[in-house]
């Protein structure tokens, strides 16, 4: 009850500053989780609060992150899931119903608005492609990849991998196409995700690889 109690009074604490971000709460939310992973030992727990931790991280570092109703719909499954994990046993299939459709949640209520904001920072920098790429696109790109390897989705993950090599490559020479190559693959991504959220997994298209590649 104890722990329960920290997050329930973290995460007021944070939906009271909204839209700003209560940074310190976010942390304190951040470390909770991670100390609730570094104790799971079941494999669905472990990905749930691997996901809550990337959440809260995400939270705390990206610049000029708010509070919408997604982020406070995320940190309200956060609560449900904590819930959930203090009713379960092993042999409790409601609950593993539960937990699944917890952690796809709070998987795409994270990966939607990193791919909405990546696509939309990648289409501004190929208009005015003369300015230097935003920090906050490689942020994006590699908290992509590290949720996409929580729920084990493949596809996003390798475009996410790709594309973050390739903005690096970006960084150091910049070549109008090659920035149209990571708008294509941010816009992959969110294709993906579009069938990943109707319950369809999707390859990656072969040719938006090779091209994030230089093949």
């Amino acid at each position: 009850m104890e722990v329960r109690a920290q997050f329930e009074s973290h995460v007021l604490a944070l939906l009271r500053q909204r839209p700003a971000v209560d940074l310190s709460s976010a942390r304190e939310l951040e470390l909770l989780c991670q100390r609730q992973l570094d104790a799971e030992n079941l494999p669905g727990w472990r990905t749930f609060w691997s996901l809550a931790t990337h959440f809260f991280e995400g939270l705390r570092l990206a610049p000029g992150r708010r509070i919408e109703e997604p982020e406070a719909s995320a940190a309200s499954q956060v609560l449900s899931g904590l819930q959930l994990r203090e009713q379960f046993n092993e042999h409790d299939k409601p609950i593993e119903d539960s937990l699944q459709v917890i952690n796809h949640l709070l998987f795409l209520e994270q990966a939607d608005i990193i791919s909405q904001r990546l696509v939309n920072i990648l289409n501004d920098w190929s208009e005015s492609p003369e300015g230097d790429l935003p920090t906050e696109a490689q942020v994006d790109v590699q908290s992509m990849a590290q949720l996409a390897e929580d729920v084990q989705l493949i596809a996003v993950q390798q475009v996410a991998d790709s594309l973050a090599v390739q903005l690096a490559r970006l960084r150091a020479k910049r070549v109008a196409d090659d920035i149209k190559t990571s708008l294509s693959g941010a816009q992959e991504v969110s294709r993906l995700l579009q069938h990943f959220a109707v319950g369809s997994v999707r390859e990656a298209q072969p040719q938006v690889l090779a091209a994030l590649r230089g093949e």
